[in-house]
């Protein structure tokens, strides 16, 4: 099971170039079963709020309601995700990616598909970008 950044979703549905080829592959790579997704609800509102600037809000609501009836795993935020978010927070990682990263850890995940290298500074995550991800469950 890997942990699905929303940035990853997110450049799905917006990105035209590499980038978001690779995340749509991914995308369609998980719903074919070749791994196993989760996020947090958190994912959502990002998701919306970045596809609503640069598409439309109306989309923004149709992409998200689509990413929920997929095959990805939405974990809910509970108190003490952000009790250790905050403890990640003083370390200097921002805070939606340490509620992110609070979550995997807090659900026993120690990998995460993002393309935000902050992640990185957290030891206990292994960092996957979408096109190293890509060439791992390829071969």
């Amino acid at each position: 099971m890997i942990y699905i950044d929303s940035n990853i979703l997110i450049y799905a549905r917006i990105d035209k170039g590499e980038t978001g080829k690779a995340c749509r592959e991914l995308i369609a790579k998980m719903e074919e079963g070749k791994f196993v997704g989760t996020t947090s609800l958190l994912t959502i509102d990002e998701v919306v709020w970045i596809v609503r600037k640069e598409i439309g809000y109306k989309e923004g609501i149709s992409y998200a309601r689509d990413l929920i009836s997929s095959e990805i795993e939405f974990l809910p935020i509970k108190t003490e995700d952000i009790l250790r978010s905050l403890d990640l927070m003083e370390t200097g990682l921002k805070p939606r990616d340490s509620i992110h990263a609070s979550i995997c850890l807090n659900h026993g995940i120690f990998s995460i598909l993002t393309d935000d290298p902050d992640f990185k500074t957290i030891k206990e995550l292994e960092v996957f970008g979408p096109a190293e991800f890509l060439k791992k469950i390829n071969h």
